[in-house]
């Protein structure tokens, strides 16, 4: 590999249809398909890594083929595999980093890509601290007008990182636009946008609370 390169490795691919996996977040699976079932058991005898992607639209019509995929993932390492009687595994998997595809190398059983690995860029600790603040409070404050409200104690512990990450995949953004804001390389910058967006909603749920007071159907 070449000095100042990305480092380079071959990764099994996982694709994900409805949902766009994070660094620094975790996500449970359940996993039946035969291919797949292939491919957690090779991944767990190796280095339990794995590629996970958002398909793209139109997959539907090829779902059991290999239907097209974005470029950008992020790898996840397997943190706790449970295999079933009938063979089907479910596992709890953590993200570490993203990476990005250069090639696929093989689609039987599963695809096998060559990917680069895509850290975010560095961010000053003074930086990272301020924004971490500003996106805590937003939450906070969002939350206030969600039905059945309760406390989410983590707010006031979790990195930039796993927060702005949090946000994305818990809320209900166009897929499209989660995958762009995975493919954003500064997590300063990621948070910003998903800053922006809590901004935007708790300014209409502002706006819209006039209209509710008093009407207890609305409440």
């Amino acid at each position: 590999m070449a000095a100042g390169s990305q480092e380079e490795l071959l990764l099994p691919l996982f694709p994900l249809p409805n949902l766009v996996f994070f660094p620094k977040t975790r996500l449970p699976l359940h996993i039946f398909e035969p291919r797949y079932l292939q491919m957690i058991s090779d991944i767990l005898s190796r280095d339990s890594r794995v590629g996970l992607v958002l398909l793209k639209s139109g997959w539907e019509q090829d779902y059991y083929g290999n239907p097209p995929i974005h470029s950008f993932g992020t790898i996840g390492q397997i943190e706790q595999a449970a295999k079933l009687e009938d063979g089907r595994f479910n596992l709890l998997v953590h993200g570490t980093t993203r990476y990005r595809i250069l090639e696929v190398i093989s689609e039987d059983p599963y695809r096998t890509a060559r990917v680069s690995v895509e850290p975010e860029r560095a961010v000053e600790p003074m930086e990272a601290y301020a924004q971490r603040e500003w996106l805590a409070e937003l939450s906070k404050r969002y939350i206030e007008f969600m039905p059945g409200r309760m406390e989410v104690p983590e707010l006031e512990t979790v990195g930039l990182d796993s927060l702005t990450n949090a946000l994305i995949m818990s809320l209900d953004i166009d897929l499209e636009e989660k995958q762009r804001f995975l493919e954003v390389d500064s997590v300063v910058a990621r948070a910003e946008g998903v800053g922006n967006e809590l901004q935007r909603r708790i300014e209409d749920l502002q706006f819209l609370s006039k209209y509710r007071r008093g009407d207890p159907e609305r409440n």
